[in-house]
């Protein structure tokens, strides 16, 4: 089961929260796509297998060297209980987030046990599960330059740019305002172009 979100234009991720209605997928799968769709890449694994599943280790660390790559978290009862949520790291900027369950949770109903043998089943009934709601918390991507996004005459998602910026994300000097090259602003300084 895949679930996919386009978001319209880049956005700082800060979390993506799961809701299950139902018992939780036994693995999933957490893709990023910076291209509207076009391509995607791993950004996050969860599964009580995940060496089996995904071939990485469990139960791995976030560190400065490996912040980049797709991670496995195993022991899913912690992450996201049966109503509970599944967290996302923070620190990217896609333009659609895709969420794949690839393995539903086997359930051996034992007071049906014997009636499933005798029709010849094995017993085990795969488990449905159901997404009550699906959140995504971050902003637009406007390099620190617009504190939110409108639309444009097409109807696209672009910054409303502050600070003598403009661009789609705030990435460049207006005309005329090439004194001060253009850069990020900070949370100490606003990069103003002048």
């Amino acid at each position: 089961v895949t679930l996919t979100l386009s978001l319209g234009k880049k956005f700082e991720v800060v979390y993506v929260s799961l809701q299950f209605c139902s018992p939780r997928p036994e693995s999933t799968a957490i893709l990023k796509s910076m291209d509207y769709g076009k391509t995607w890449v791993p950004y996050q694994y969860y599964s009580s297998q995940c060496r089996k599943i995904y071939g990485k280790p469990s139960k791995a660390t976030v560190t400065k060297q490996n912040e980049q790559e797709a991670l496995c978290t195993d022991g899913l009862t912690d992450l996201y209980p049966l109503t509970g949520g599944l967290i996302w790291r923070v620190g990217v900027a896609p333009t659609d987030i895709r969420v794949v369950f690839t393995r539903p949770h086997l359930f051996r109903d034992l007071g049906s046990r014997d009636a499933g043998e005798e029709e010849g089943g094995t017993g085990s009934t795969p488990y449905y599960y159901a997404v009550g709601e699906l959140q995504v918390g971050g902003r637009c991507k406007c390099n620190g330059h617009a504190a939110r996004c409108v639309k444009d005459k097409e109807q696209k998602l672009v910054c409303d740019c502050k600070h003598n910026t403009e661009g789609p994300e705030c990435d460049r000097c207006k005309p005329f305002h090439y004194d001060r090259p253009w850069q990020r602003a900070s949370a100490r300084e606003a990069n103003e172009c002048l």
